[in-house]
């Protein structure tokens, strides 16, 4: 009997013991006491804010600066928005993942769940015991707005700046300006009190995270902008990011006024029932190299002036068996787009494309009239559906592994296999192989608008007879 009060006594005095050691399995110590602790320490601030992440209200992120040499970093939240803001012994420390963002310049906590309530980070450095501002969260009454609307502009080929408006929600009194590589990592921090921030210029901005002089940009390298609007309670309420590459077309086709212009062929779709992301499908002829794609901010620019294009870094990937290829782009703006190469001593540029997501997202189907009218040589018929502005279509057929046979542009509605009779254009170079009795082939037809806007695709598998 006495061995188990004793048992008890132990337990007992070990959990007293984990509480006072500010154990977050137990009970988590307020801030006021770990405050008090360390009450021979000065006081200073950090840089911290926080917001939810892209359509997700139950995942809140809150960013903070992390000073070279900090230590013993901690998140600390009240029970709810209603807690005295003030009183730090309302504070309770909270276990939360972290991660490195802008290659560890900025590190942030990952937090799950949908409740709103005050919070704020602290930490240790060089004697000093930082401790935030209180942070706001509003994941569901004033969810971030997620954007990539800005005007970004050139003072000097290097020296971008960049113009924004608010959001849905205009509460905004500060914003957090960070320009990064493609790789992501940091190359600077500003603050402003404006919509507007120049990069390299001290003047634009009020408050840096820099510690050194930003580097200058390389011309035509990847650059990413990020922009985090934030409240008076630190909630951040509009997120804009964008990509950036500092060298337009113009400038481009200068650099390489040594070749020879030539052309090449391209036009664009929409993913098949999703408008946010834009195919843009180009032929790749033997030889070709350096595949870049360039747009325009918006259609109601001038599509012939090459200086109003400006280049983006796509996903790029090939389709038909490598006979073409194809970048990606995550995004429902129209705009002037066209694609470029470089073959032996040539520049070759697309006709200019006309991006149609919103007002012409591209029709799938599978619907084709198919006749045999000679063995192994069939003919495919097909109508317009709702959109009548085709003026050209391009017919692909491959093997049922995807092996690329013959591809071809006609202007009628009409294609008959291993018949040249009513065909346009091509891009195979060898007359196509004859198609094997029973074998199942694939049959592809893009119905091209005259700005090079795909308004129709039909796809589909047939037996050849």
């Amino acid at each position: 009997m006495k061995l188990k009060y004793l048992l008890t006594f132990v337990c007992f005095s070990l959990l007293i013991s984990a509480c006072s050691e500010d154990s977050d399995t137990i009970v988590a110590r307020n801030l006021q006491g770990y405050l008090d602790e360390n009450s021979e320490k000065e006081k200073d601030t950090l840089i911290a804010f926080a917001a939810n992440a892209e359509a997700n209200t139950a995942l809140t992120y809150i960013y903070y600066y992390p000073e070279i040499g900090a230590t013993d970093i901690r998140y600390y939240e009240t029970t709810g928005v209603t807690a005295d803001k003030t009183d730090y012994s309302a504070y309770r420390r909270q276990s939360l993942g972290t991660e490195a963002f802008f290659g560890g310049k900025l590190q942030r906590f990952s937090r799950s769940g949908t409740t709103e309530t005050w919070c704020l980070v602290t930490y240790i450095k060089d004697g000093k015991f930082h401790i935030s501002e209180p942070i706001l969260l509003k994941n569901v009454s004033k969810t971030t707005e997620y954007s990539n609307d800005v005007t970004i502009e050139y003072k000097t080929n290097v020296e971008p700046n960049f113009t924004w408006e608010d959001g849905t929600i205009d509460e905004n009194v500060r914003y957090f300006q960070v320009i990064s590589d493609e790789e992501d990592d940091f190359k600077s921090g500003t603050f402003t009190s404006d919509k507007f921030f120049q990069y390299y210029d001290e003047s634009s901005f009020e408050s840096t995270i820099n510690l050194t002089t930003p580097e200058t940009l390389v011309e035509d390298d990847v650059y990413n902008f990020t922009m985090m609007g934030i409240s008076e309670d630190n909630w951040v309420n509009l997120i804009i990011e964008e990509q950036f590459i500092p060298k337009n077309l113009e400038e481009y086709v200068a650099e390489n006024s040594d070749k020879t212009l030539d052309t090449l062929i391209a036009f664009a779709s929409t993913a098949n029932g999703n408008k946010e992301q834009t195919y843009i499908y180009f032929n790749s002829i033997t030889g070709a190299y350096d595949y870049r794609y360039y747009e325009t901010e918006n259609t109601s620019v001038d599509k012939t002036n090459f200086s109003n294009y400006k280049r983006r870094s796509l996903p790029e990937s090939t389709v038909f068996g490598s006979k073409l290829r194809r970048f990606t782009h995550a995004s429902s703006d129209e705009v002037w787009c066209l694609v470029t190469y470089i073959t032996e001593g040539k520049l070759h540029i697309s006709d200019p494309i006309k991006t149609q997501n919103n007002s012409k997202a591209t029709e799938y189907s599978t619907e084709i009239e198919l006749i045999e009218t000679e063995p192994l040589m069939p003919v495919f018929n097909w109508t317009d559906i709702t959109f009548d502005t085709n003026t050209t279509y391009f017919q692909a057929v491959s093997k049922n592994d995807n092996t690329f046979l013959s591809g071809t542009f006609t202007t009628e509605k009409t294609f008959q296999y291993y018949n040249e009779a009513n065909i346009t254009g091509k891009i195979h170079t060898v007359t196509p192989e004859n198609l094997v009795t029973d074998a199942t082939y694939k049959f592809a037809l893009y119905g091209i608008s005259e700005e090079n806007w795909v308004d129709l695709v039909i796809q589909t598998s047939f037996v050849a007879r």
